[in-house]
């Protein structure tokens, strides 16, 4: 339970605001204690982030406050989509430049620059796919070399760690194991993912790649998550990803959920039950934020 100056102070929103919304527009709607002490889930501070988010670009109380957590995230996602176009296509091209020069403090300074303008979530979500594409097919079509698509990916590898690193959990979010099967060596989806959770307050623990069934399981138990995420890229073999899932789902107990996402999965003509399927990092963000507070799990 959190009361409304907790609310108040991580949301920026004034307790005669939140008193406001609640009268006009339904939400949020706070429970009561004996004394008449307003307080809040964790599911309305999720909300309530998403809906100043919105209002700081320009959104209409009227037009959001009532809306789910579900549209409200659907909404924030094209949002930020739509104004990461134009600097995402300046960072490309900064991005390209100085790989063509092999130029690696310019690399730095460009995806830094992305990264810095943006956010974390908006880099990761709207500007680092199209940079992924671009570093791929020139990889695919003879404009870069190995070494090059390999600088790129280090590069931006060690600066999604520097800015997950300075992030911490927030009291009440879930606490999530990330990895990839083993002979998945491609860590980017992985990396990704974990910015995404870190940035929304989740604590990640990442084992980093090629992880065995029993290990994840193994570790699961140990560090008592509640959601064990794992990525499959493109090129992993597509016949082996359900014969790994449901070795994992069928060792991990029914209270720890098992995530999978990337591109590897979308290839899938089945999807098992049991097992959170997630064809994009957007909604894999919107289920996190709709995750219970874990406090009230008994953990």
């Amino acid at each position: 339970m959190l009361p409304i100056s907790t609310v108040e102070h991580e949301t920026g929103l004034t307790k005669d605001t939140l008193r406001k919304w609640e009268a006009r527009y339904g939400f949020p709607q706070p429970d009561r204690k004996p004394n008449g002490e307003r307080f809040y889930y964790q599911s309305d501070l999720d909300r309530l982030l998403v809906i100043k988010r919105l209002l700081d670009n320009g959104s209409r109380p009227a037009s959001i406050v009532p809306l789910s957590i579900k549209k409200l995230n659907a909404l924030a996602s094209e949002q930020f989509k739509a104004t990461a176009a134009e600097e995402g296509d300046e960072i490309l091209d900064l991005v390209w430049q100085a790989l063509i020069k092999h130029a690696p403090s310019d690399l730095k300074s460009a995806l830094e620059r992305g990264l810095t303008t943006n956010g974390l979530d908006k880099f990761v979500l709207a500007i680092m796919p199209a940079l992924n594409r671009m570093a791929g097919d020139g990889w695919a079509n003879g404009s870069l070399s190995v070494h090059q698509e390999h600088l790129y990916s280090e590069t931006i590898r060690n600066l999604l760690l520097e800015a997950i690193g300075r992030l911490r959990p927030l009291p009440g979010r879930p606490r999530v194991l990330l990895s990839t099967p083993p002979e998945e060596r491609h860590n980017l989806g992985m990396l990704m993912a974990q910015s995404i959770f870190a940035s929304s307050g989740a604590e990640c623990i990442c084992l980093g790649t090629e992880t065995p069934a029993n290990e994840l399981t193994a570790a699961a138990l140990s560090h008592r998550v509640q959601i064990v995420a794992l990525s499959f890229s493109i090129a992993f073999p597509v016949r082996r990803i359900a014969p790994f899932l449901e070795q994992v789902r069928a060792s991990l107990p029914d209270s720890i959920q098992l995530w999978a996402g990337g591109a590897g999965v979308d290839r899938l003509r089945r999807k098992m039950p049991g097992i959170h399927w997630f064809a994009s990092l957007e909604l894999a963000a919107s289920a996190l934020a709709a995750f219970p507070d874990v406090r009230h799990l008994g953990n």
